[in-house]
């Protein structure tokens, strides 16, 4: 696990747009991203598989031992999971780190870097009881009574304007009891407080996007900032800067969708009126796109179902943040130096890499992992001189690959 996030790590450090053989690289790195069945294969390794790791029923078959030691139902099939792009369901993966016994620790690595996903949410009934179960050695058979016994409740569409029970304070209460009364009566007391989630980060989604898009008569947002940059210094090049899709005080969320990603105005154009402003052709079963990349990569509609309040997937959410995050960060680079092609310092990527995790920790989310494909986009963007630019060029090869 360790060698293959340094290798990756080592690729992101390393690879530059100006060498030659830049792009059949990058499609080198792209192959080198495991799914979850090769994930899982490597995790099975560290915790006792002996078998060849291409023999699919004997991995199987190990499984089904090590459930039945663990006195945990069998799931129907456990070749399908090694099935290439395989995805498993959250309630199907955290079973799995009871069957390995494994920690509080170990399990969130087990959700981080093998299935790509969050660690256990305690915002959320039934996580909050997984939690406090690992975390007091209690059995998943206990988790399950637990679970039965706190009355349902539908999740609601927005989150509702009223005093929030933010997940850090659950996660404190869970921390300071062991007894699993003293959870049942916690949990079915503030229920209620569980039929939404990711406050935190759509409340910061919320703020950055208003940084970045709102015009008044005394501010420019920070897109409308760079689009007089881009325009001046182009223009003064003699560049064509029309090329480009750039926005201006009138412009919507598809436009400035455009100008982060680094659109041109014929892609605008054309994925606005033609693909009701969505990139899902260009992203899905693209080489440069691994499933982890592509799967809720932000897009217009997303972004504003966010800020309108409405709760989004975990990693949907996630997406966005690390976004909008690194975007501000590279433009009031550019404004604060007058400069579009101002050259980052060592230092600012370590700011930046630093800004983004602490948003991302502040939030209930992991850090940036080199193994999560669209986590190494931005990974490899900050090493570059230029990480806006080389954000923008990975996305443009994105088309290149889709065009081809």
């Amino acid at each position: 696990m360790i060698y293959y996030t340094e290798a990756l790590d080592f690729q992101a450090e390393t690879l530059s747009p100006d060498e030659e053989g830049y792009e059949e690289r990058l499609l080198e790195i792209a192959s080198l991203f495991r799914d979850f069945g090769e994930a899982f294969t490597a995790f099975l390794v560290e915790h006792g598989y002996k078998g060849d790791v291409s023999d699919v029923e004997a991995k199987a078959e190990f499984l089904r031992e090590r459930y039945k030691m663990a006195g945990i139902k069998t799931p129907r099939d456990f070749k399908e999971w090694f099935r290439p792009n395989k995805q498993l369901k959250r309630e199907t993966m955290i079973p799995i780190c009871f069957v390995f016994q494994l920690g509080l620790e170990e399990t969130n690595e087990f959700l981080r870097c093998v299935c790509l996903e969050r660690g256990l949410d305690c915002h959320t009934l039934n996580e909050a009881i997984y939690y406090f179960c690992i975390k007091n050695k209690y059995s998943y058979h206990d988790a399950k009574e637990l679970i039965d016994r706190i009355p349902k409740l539908k999740k609601i569409k927005a989150i509702p304007k009223q005093e929030i029970l933010y997940t850090g304070t659950v996660r404190e209460y869970v921390d300071s009891i062991k007894e699993k009364e003293q959870l049942v009566e916690y949990l079915t007391e503030n229920r209620e407080n569980f039929q939404y989630n990711n406050v935190t980060a759509i409340q910061y989604i919320k703020e950055l996007w208003g940084e970045i898009s709102i015009e008044t008569s005394e501010f420019d947002g920070w897109a409308v900032k760079e689009s007089h940059f881009i325009d001046e210094a182009y223009n003064r090049f003699e560049m064509k800067a029309d090329d480009y899709a750039l926005v201006n005080k009138e412009s919507s969320t598809w436009s400035i969708f455009s100008q982060i990603v680094g659109l041109r105005n014929y892609q605008k154009n054309e994925y606005g009126m033609k693909y009701n402003r969505s990139l899902a052709t260009v992203l899905s079963s693209n080489a440069l796109m691994p499933l982890n990349a592509s799967y809720c990569f932000p897009s217009q509609h997303s972004i504003d179902k966010v800020l309108r309040g409405e709760q989004g997937e975990n990693e949907l959410v996630r997406k966005i943040l690390i976004l909008l995050i690194f975007y501000k960060y590279w433009v009031e680079k550019i404004v604060e130096n007058g400069d579009i092609f101002y050259e980052a310092k060592r230092r600012d990527a370590a700011e930046c890499l630093e800004t983004i995790d602490q948003y991302l920790l502040d939030a209930g989310y992991p850090v940036l992992y080199a193994g999560n494909p669209y986590d190494w986009i931005f990974k490899w963007s900050l090493n570059s001189e230029h990480p806006l630019e080389a954000f923008r060029t990975y996305m443009g090869e994105v088309f290149a690959v889709k065009e081809e």
